[in-house]
């Protein structure tokens, strides 16, 4: 951590000229060839490269720093956070943790050590074996270890100056906000300064004297807003309540009126994304917050009607008797309830219903399940949902969802539980880290303006080289059997051979999203993905 300084409360505002706030719907500059990120970037389409971005962010331990749901301060947070980066070893007399590493870190420096998190866990387990008592007592008692890591006479003391910096960078030192606000020492534990209904929300979001939200996610939608980026954000969390903080700090930072971010008191103020003058509106509503219902097996989405098809109307003018006359087309039904398992129904209904086009929204919300995760021993097949398209050579290949969580382990989704939007399986780790899924690390996070800009940058790269990974065997298969030999083949292996391949991503995508009509899905795949395929065969 040496050598990392405390950011202050400026953003970025730089902007190019001719862009107007928002710049989203002004035409894309001329494209020009960069050199390749990794051998073979260039085989990729344009809009393969630009695909349309899905962030998923956890809320607590990924852009805030205080947990409702499990009722930790950001003071324990904080302490929390390092007590899983700090690694040492237990002393064979006293049992005592015994702190080696100099800097927190994510990663053990050495095989031999253990993190005081899990020294802890060891110390008082919680395991299903642990009667029912003691495993409550136990999970207390752990989680006060835990909250006082680096408080004087604790193992972690050593630690206490990585505990300042956080609060120093998550402190407001902008000076004329401060006057302005009359902001003092920054309040770690919300429970001192409750909400003031009294009070203006921009006073009520500034009351701790401290950043709520981090500003390196404020950082991460400015950049791509001005880069002219589609993306859509969706927030998880296990509690409503907190989602609402978010939701309203989200509204203001939109529409530019954010106390720490709207031009005033020498702050800067960002692109406006609000849906105003051309604008993409990232406001998160109220419609767009769905909830996970594990035992029942349903998303729902309470506050969006149920749209059944509309009635068919006749036309303006009605026909003469005996004519025929054309009937509007019905309206397609958005439903408010997504099933599952299977997954594809809640997976295609994210995209296609909830963060349409049409629907105008790029924000939603999903407030998971924390009782059934609870009941089944905090494990990652009951987390928070998140199904994915691993077939990368076969589907999906103009959209990539990421999800964002600070809860991750080396070892374990932990608390984000992520299936195969086809099959259903759970999927390990090892097989959606990167494209897929980002462990945050929450010191860098907090410390660094750039983090989210620069991990998301690192899931790109790693989805496309997976993507060209995952085409090369289908090409070289393909292309080591010349026309000649293929005319000479059975019927059945020459389909295998030739068609089968090009086939198969459309045949994929048909089976996650199940359209009215497949085979006009399809058709219009193949058309609109036709550079994806190897031709074995001229014309």
């Amino acid at each position: 951590m040496a050598g990392v300084k405390a950011k202050g409360d400026d953003m970025d505002a730089e902007r190019p000229v001719d862009v107007p706030a928002g710049g989203l719907d002004v035409g894309a500059p001329p494209h020009s060839v960069d050199p390749e990120a990794f051998p073979g970037e260039s085989q990729l389409t344009e809009e393969e490269r630009k695909r349309w971005l899905i962030l998923h962010f956890a809320v607590p331990r990924t852009i805030m720093t205080w947990d409702l749901e499990q009722g930790r301060s950001t003071e324990a947070e904080l302490n929390d956070v390092l007590s899983g980066m700090a690694w040492g070893t237990i002393d064979a007399e006293t049992r005592d943790f015994i702190l080696e590493s100099e800097d927190p870190s994510l990663e053990a420096p050495h095989a031999s050590l253990i993190s005081y998190a899990e020294f802890v866990a060891r110390t008082y387990p919680t395991d299903p074996s642990t009667a029912e008592k003691a495993r409550e007592e136990n999970q207390r008692m752990a989680s006060e270890r835990r909250a006082t890591f680096t408080n004087p006479g604790n193992p972690g003391s050593k630690f206490r100056p990585m505990f300042d910096l956080l609060v120093k960078n998550l402190a407001h030192s902008n000076k004329a906000l401060m006057r302005a606000f009359d902001l003092k020492k920054p309040i770690l534990n919300e429970a001192d300064m409750p909400e003031d209904s009294s009070k203006l929300e921009s006073q009520n979001i500034m009351r701790f004297g401290r950043h709520q939200i981090l500003p390196s996610f404020w950082h991460l939608l400015c950049q791509l807003t001005r880069s002219q980026r589609r993306f859509s954000v969706v927030f998880h969390s296990f509690s409503r309540e907190q989602l609402a903080l978010v939701q309203g700090e989200l509204a203001l930072f939109c529409q530019g009126q954010h106390p720490a971010y709207s031009g005033q008191n020498k702050t800067h103020k960002p692109p406006l994304m609000s849906g105003e003058k051309g604008s993409r509106d990232y406001r998160l509503s109220d419609a767009n917050i769905g909830f996970v219902d594990r035992w029942k097996g349903q998303l729902e989405f309470r506050q969006r009607a149920d749209e059944a098809p509309a009635e068919p109307k006749a036309p303006m003018d009605q026909p003469a008797e005996g004519e025929l006359g054309l009937l509007q087309p019905e309206a397609p039904r958005v439903p408010a309830v997504y099933a599952f398992p299977p997954y594809h129904e809640a997976y295609a209904g994210l995209e296609h219903h909830i963060l349409s086009h049409a629907n105008t929204a790029n924000t939603a919300a999903i407030v998971d399940d924390w009782s059934f995760w609870n009941s089944q021993d905090r494990a990652a097949h009951a987390g928070k949902l998140f199904p994915v398209d691993r077939g990368l050579d076969l589907a999906e290949t103009k959209v990539q969802h990421i999800f964002f969580d600070g809860h991750i382990q080396a070892k374990s989704a932990h608390c984000v539980d992520v299936r195969d939007v086809v099959t259903g399986a759970s999927l390990p780790l090892e097989d959606v880290s990167g494209p897929f899924l980002h462990r945050v690390n929450f010191v860098e996070a907090i410390t660094d303006p750039e983090y989210f800009v620069n991990a998301l940058s690192s899931c790109e790269l790693k989805f496309s080289q997976k993507l060209l990974e995952g085409r090369r065997p289908a090409v070289a298969a393909a292309s080591k059997v010349s026309p000649e030999v293929l005319r000479t083949l059975p019927p059945k292996e020459y389909l295998y051979r030739s068609v089968i391949p090009a086939l198969l991503p459309a045949l994929e995508a048909c089976q996650r999203d199940r359209p009215a009509d497949p085979i006009e899905f399809i058709a219009f795949y193949m058309l609109r993905h036709k550079g994806e395929y190897f031709k074995t065969l001229k014309s």
